[in-house]
């Protein structure tokens, strides 16, 4: 699959399939390996589109200044979208993805299917608990060290941690030794930095908000994005914790599907056809 020049910068796609296009943004420390079991079975069913964010992957160097990343990647992901002949899209972010594809819904509304957000978060330049607490924004720069210390460090707690979800523990740790350390670092501090909550109520395409059960505080933060969102609903994945569409992919393809199909973007006998 090709790398594309857009904004600047090279970007690492893969598009598979025919039909509704389904765009699927990966999250911090990631890249477009995140969703291999949904570009599987949504390729059967529809267009499918993945990509390497700027800075992450397979893609280009993350060159901007901090405070311009998340507006950046936006349009790198508008000017995609554009030369794959793309004028409106289902965007499924997962994590800090889906902050991301708030954002680009945000700057380019006549874009957007519907947003589909699985494990987001959601604060500003606060953080994650409302404060610019001294303490907690050591804990959060003191963290950063570890980007850089080798992914073997941490195999041994993320088998522990994903022993129950195979396939979620290969793929996590396929990432690990992808990483960027530098980039990522700075695109932490452009996400701490970012206010993601402020244009929530303006966004009136459908929003399905996604969490694994066994993740509470994913559960909570979807709790909060349902009020504030005008056309939210939301789905609890059973026996889940981050990233639930890779613990359980089955279920998380189904409530996918059937959003698609309720929003009237995907219809029956393309399901029948695949």
């Amino acid at each position: 699959m090709p790398n594309i020049q857009v904004n600047g910068t090279s970007l690492y796609y893969e598009t598979h399939g025919s039909g509704v296009p389904i765009v699927f943004i990966h999250g911090h420390l990631s890249s477009h390996h995140m969703f291999e079991p949904q570009v599987e079975y949504f390729s059967k069913r529809a267009k499918v589109i993945v990509l390497d964010l700027r800075g992450y992957g397979n893609s280009g160097k993350l060159n901007v200044e901090v405070e311009d990343i998340v507006a950046t990647q936006c349009r790198d992901l508008k000017e995609l979208l554009d030369k794959l002949n793309l004028p409106k899209v289902t965007l499924v972010g997962c994590s800090s993805g889906s902050l991301l594809v708030q954002k680009f819904a945000e700057a380019y509304p006549d874009s957007v299917n519907a947003l589909v957000l699985v494990d987001s978060y959601f604060y500003g330049p606060c953080g994650p608990f409302g404060t610019k607490n001294g303490i907690w924004k050591l804990l959060e720069a003191c963290s950063w060290i570890s980007y850089y210390l080798p992914a073997e460090f941490f195999l041994r707690s993320l088998r522990v941690t994903y022993h129950r979800w195979i396939p979620a523990y290969s793929i996590l740790r396929n990432e690990l030794f992808h990483k960027r350390p530098t980039e990522s670092v700075k695109q932490r501090m452009a996400l701490l930095r970012t206010d993601f909550n402020s244009g929530l109520s303006r966004l009136r395409m459908p929003v399905l908000c996604v969490a694994g059960r066994q993740s509470e505080w994913f559960v909570n933060q979807m709790n909060k994005a349902v009020e504030w969102f005008a056309c939210a609903q939301k789905a609890v994945i059973e026996d889940a914790i981050y990233p639930s569409h890779l613990c359980q992919p089955l279920e998380f393809n189904r409530i996918l599907l059937n959003f698609l199909i309720d929003q009237q973007l995907f219809r029956l006998e393309q399901q029948h056809s695949g």
